[in-house]
């Protein structure tokens, strides 16, 4: 079961990323437009695992202090576990110029709005998703991306959830 839900949300074409992975070079990437000059972007789902780790040492805390029993206090401070996923927008960025032109007309064709791919500094690309509260979705060069609809689909999807938590204990 487990592995098929993993073939159904391949991610190994993409990688959603914060922060500029090229740290000090100049690296030009390829992003793509929509009517005026405004970046596509699909909905992106990511884990929040610093909050999670704050969240999880306040509620352990709290549960031992509250807690008399030393076995409901072990249970409380390892077994705790908290999810939190946040959704923003991911701009599109490619590796490769070819590539990006190819996903555009895919786009294009799906009704996905897309009209242009232009050339610009990573660094740039990471300030205005900065400034956006965006996430960068990194198509590496030489790898195929999912179809569109593919695409949004495991953006948006849920990496795991409290369910799945459960069945791990």
């Amino acid at each position: 079961m487990r592995r098929h839900l993993q073939q159904t949300f391949d991610t190994s074409s993409y990688d959603v990323l914060e922060a500029n992975p090229w740290r000090g070079a100049s690296k030009p990437v390829y992003v793509l437009t929509q009517r005026e000059n405004q970046l596509c972007t699909m909905k992106t789902r990511t884990n929040r695992s610093e909050v999670e780790k704050e969240l999880g040492l306040l509620f352990s805390k709290q549960g031992k202090s509250l807690s008399e029993n030393k076995t409901k206090q072990s249970r409380s401070g390892t077994n705790f576990r908290m999810v939190v996923e946040d959704v923003r927008e991911g701009v599109l960025v490619f590796e490769d110029e070819n590539d990006a032109a190819k996903y555009c007309d895919l786009l294009q064709g799906g009704g996905h709005g897309c009209e242009d791919v232009v050339e610009i500094d990573a660094s740039s690309v990471f300030d205005i998703c900065q400034k956006m509260r965006a996430l960068a979705v990194l198509f590496r060069r030489g790898r195929i991306p999912p179809l569109p609809e593919s695409l949004q689909l495991n953006l948006k999807a849920k990496k795991r959830s409290l369910e799945d938590q459960e069945d791990l204990i």
